[in-house]
C-alpha cells in the first residue's frame, strides 16, 4: 500500500486500541450528548492518522479526522463515539455533516470554547516558538523562578517543522486554564492545551509513481502576477516594462523561460471604465506583449489614491493561478495607494472592505506568496510607502521605491530584474530539490523533508500530488501540555455561536437595567440566565459560574462573579454605578456581533477573541 510512514522516531501508540466487537449496536439520540455542564461534546483526534468508521464494528472507513480540529458527539456506543464535524445544536443538524464511529481511546476532550490561536503579529518566519510543559510540577517551578534551564520545557516547536504542516493545525485547544504569579509577582494565566508534536527532520517524503513528472513540475516551475495599475498615467510605464521584459528573455537561461509563466491583474478606482481585468498566466515572451498591448488601453485616473489591497487581495485569493510552480505577486501602483480595502473592485463581491495593509499581508503570507511592490513614478502620496513597504517586508518581498534620479527606464529595469532572479531561482532551487530525489526498488520516488519547505509542500499540493507527509497520513501525534500565555504570539479565541452571543448581549442588557421595581427587574433576569443555562438552574451559583458550566466561557473579569439577588440589595447610588459597568460590557459584545454580522450569518459558529469577553 502506498502510504508507508517512514518519519522515524514518532510514538504512536495509542492509535492502536481495541477495535469494538461487530455486534456493537450504532447509537441513536434525539439530542446532542453534553457534557455533565451540559456544554456539547466535542472531541479532538489523537494524531492526523484517526480513522472514522461507517458503524461501531469498526471494519468499513468513513473518513480521517483532520488534525485539531473539534468534532461534536452525536452519542455513544460501546467503546465509540458517534461524531459529525458540524457544529450542530440538533442531531438533524449534525447529520448533514461527516457521521461516522471513533474510539474512545483515540480521541482527546475539548471541554471548553477556547482555543490559543496566532495572533495578528506573529505570522512571519522570525515568530518565536511556541514551549509547552507536561508536567504541571515543573510548570510551577518554572513559575516561581522564570528559569527555563533548570525547570525546561517538554516540548519545543520546530518552526521547520510546522511551516511543513497545513496551517489548518492551529489554533491549539485549550482543555482548561487558571492564573499562576510569575517570579511571585505577575500574574500570568497558563493554559492547558493539545498541540501536534513536531516531525522528526529525518522524514522523508514518498511520492506515487505517476505523481512523479507532476512533482518535477511543481518544483521547477514559477508563475508570476502582476498587480498593475491601469490608470492612464500608467501607459508609457506599461510599455517601458514591457520592452525590458521583452528583452530580459533572450538573456535568461532557456531552461527558466520555458518554466515560466506570467499573468496580470489590471486594476483602476471604481467609477473607471473596466476597473478590474484579469489575464490568465501565459509564456514570457506573450506576457511581455500582452503588456506592450495592454499599454494602449490604460485610461481614467483622477483620483490619485488607488485600491492596490484590493487588487492583491483578488490576485492571492480569487484569481486562477493554475497549477505548477511557485507563486510570485508583483504590486505595480503610482501615486497612492487606498489605506484599506474598498470591496467594491470584484463585482461578484468576495473582497471584504476595511482590511488594512496587515490583514491583506497576512493572507498572502499564509499562501506562501512574496510580494515585489513597485512604485512606478516619482509622487509620493501619503499612504504609499505605508502600504506598499509592509506588503514587502511581511510577505518576504521587496519594495522598489522611486528614489533621487530614478526614471522610468530604471524602475521597470529594477522589476524586470527582480523578475528573472526570482524565476532563476525558482528554477534552481527545483533542481536542486529534486537532485536530492530517490528511487526504491518499487521504483517510488522519496524526497528528504529538510530540504522541502512549506511553501515547496504546498505546490505539491495544489498540484495534486499525494505524499507522506500529510493530514491523515503523517504521524503528527497530539498531546497535552501547558502554555504560558504570550499575547504577542497566541491569543486566546472562543468558538461562539450567534444565537449564544445574542443570549449574553440580552442577559447584560437585562442586568443593566434601572428604573424598574425589584419583582419585575428579577423575573426578567431570572428569564435571561434561564435561556441561557436552562429553566431548572442552580440559583446557588452566580451567574459567571452558570456561563461557565454552561457555555464553556470564562469571563476575563469578575463582573458577574454575584448571585442574581445581590444586585437588588443595592442601594440607588451602588446599583447605577454597577449597571453603568454592566451596561458598558454589553455594548462591547453588541458592537462585535455587529462589526462581524457577516461572518455570523454565513458560519454556524464564530472565533471570537477572548479579548472582546468583558
Amino acid at each position: 500500500m502506498y502510504h508507508r510512514v517512514r518519519t522515524l522516531g514518532i510514538a504512536v501508540g495509542f492509535i492502536i486500541a481495541a477495535v469494538a466487537n461487530s455486534s456493537v449496536l450504532a447509537c441513536e439520540a434525539t439530542e446532542m450528548a453534553t457534557t455533565p455542564d451540559g456544554f456539547i461534546h466535542k472531541v479532538v483526534a489523537g494524531s492526523d492518522k484517526i480513522k472514522v468508521f461507517k458503524t461501531p464494528a469498526g471494519k468499513e472507513e468513513a473518513y480521517v479526522m483532520e488534525l485539531l480540529q473539534p468534532y461534536f458527539v452525536i452519542c455513544e456506543a460501546g467503546d465509540y463515539f458517534k461524531i459529525t464535524d458540524v457544529p450542530a445544536d440538533t442531531v438533524e443538524e449534525a447529520m448533514a455533516g461527516n457521521v461516522g464511529y471513533v474510539p474512545k481511546g483515540q480521541s482527546h476532550l475539548w471541554p471548553t470554547r477556547e482555543a490559543l490561536a496566532f495572533s495578528d503579529i506573529a505570522f512571519l518566519e522570525d515568530r518565536p516558538e511556541i514551549v509547552a510543559w507536561d508536567e504541571e510540577a515543573v510548570l510551577k517551578k518554572f513559575m516561581e523562578s522564570g528559569n527555563k534551564k533548570l525547570h525546561p520545557p517538554a516540548f519545543q516547536e520546530d518552526l521547520k517543522s510546522t511551516r511543513k504542516r497545513e496551517r489548518s493545525t492551529r489554533p491549539y485547544p485549550v482543555l482548561g486554564s487558571q492564573t499562576y504569579k510569575f517570579r511571585k509577582v505577575a500574574d500570568k494565566r497558563v493554559y492547558k492545551v493539545l498541540l501536534p508534536a513536531a516531525l522528526p527532520a529525518e522524514a522523508r517524503i514518498e511520492i506515487k509513481k505517476g505523481d512523479i513528472e507532476q512533482t518535477k513540475k511543481a518544483l521547477q516551475a514559477a508563475t508570476i502576477v502582476v498587480v498593475f495599475d491601469a490608470t492612464g498615467s500608467m501607459a508609457a510605464f506599461a510599455t517601458e516594462t514591457a520592452r525590458t521584459i521583452a528583452g530580459a528573455v533572450k538573456s535568461l537561461d532557456p531552461d527558466v523561460v520555458k518554466k515560466s509563466t506570467m499573468g496580470f491583474v489590471f486594476y483602476r478606482d471604481v467609477g473607471d471604465a473596466e476597473n478590474l481585468v484579469e489575464l490568465s498566466p501565459l509564456p514570457i515572451e506573450d506576457a511581455a506583449k500582452a503588456l506592450n498591448e495592454a499599454a494602449g488601453l490604460m485610461t481614467g485616473g483622477g483620483d490619485a489614491a488607488e485600491p492596490v489591497l484590493d487588487a492583491i487581495y483578488f490576485a492571492t485569493h480569487l484569481y486562477n493561478w493554475g497549477q505548477h510552480g511557485r507563486r510570485i505577486l508583483i504590486g505595480v501602483l503610482n501615486d497612492d495607494a487606498k489605506p484599506t480595502t474598498e470591496g467594491t473592485l470584484d463585482p461578484k463581491g468576495r473582497i471584504p472592505a476595511g482590511l488594512d495593509v496587515n490583514a491583506v499581508a497576512k493572507g498572502v503570507f499564509e499562501a506562501n506568496i512574496p510580494v515585489i511592490t513597485v512604485q512606478a513614478g516619482p509622487n509620493f502620496g501619503p499612504n504609499l510607502e505605508t502600504v506598499m513597504q509592509p506588503l514587502a517586508d511581511n510577505t518576504g518581498g521587496k519594495f522598489i521605491r522611486w528614489d533621487s534620479g530614478a526614471t522610468q527606464k530604471s524602475i521597470a529595469l529594477a522589476v524586470t530584474n527582480k523578475m528573472s532572479e526570482a524565476a532563476t531561482s525558482s528554477v534552481a532551487e527545483g533542481k536542486e530539490t529534486l537532485s536530492k530525489m530517490e528511487f526504491d526498488y518499487r521504483g517510488y520516488a522519496s524526497i528528504p523533508l529538510a530540504v522541502l519547505d512549506g511553501e515547496k509542500l504546498d505546490r505539491l499540493r495544489r498540484n495534486g500530488v499525494d505524499f507522506n507527509i500529510d493530514l491523515g497520513a503523517g504521524g503528527v501525534l497530539v498531546r497535552e501540555g501547558y502554555m504560558v500565555e504570550n499575547n504577542d504570539l497566541l491569543e486566546p479565541k472562543i468558538q461562539i455561536e450567534k444565537e449564544t452571543l445574542q443570549g449574553l448581549i440580552n442577559l447584560y442588557s437585562v442586568l443593566g437595567t434601572t428604573g424598574v421595581d425589584s419583582e419585575a427587574f428579577l423575573r426578567s433576569a431570572g428569564e435571561a440566565i434561564a435561556a441561557i443555562a436552562g429553566e431548572d438552574y442552580d440559583k446557588t451559583e452566580t451567574i459567571s459560574e452558570l456561563i461557565r458550566k454552561n457555555l464553556g466561557i470564562e469571563f476575563r473579569s469578575d463582573l458577574l462573579k454575584f448571585k442574581l439577588e445581590y444586585l437588588d440589595t443595592l442601594n440607588r447610588e451602588e446599583r447605577l454605578k454597577y449597571s453603568k459597568r454592566i451596561q458598558d460590557a454589553g455594548n462591547i459584545l453588541a458592537k462585535y456581533l455587529d462589526a462581524n454580522l457577516a461572518e455570523f450569518d454565513s458560519n454556524p459558529a464564530v472565533w471570537m477573541p477572548i479579548a472582546a469577553l468583558p
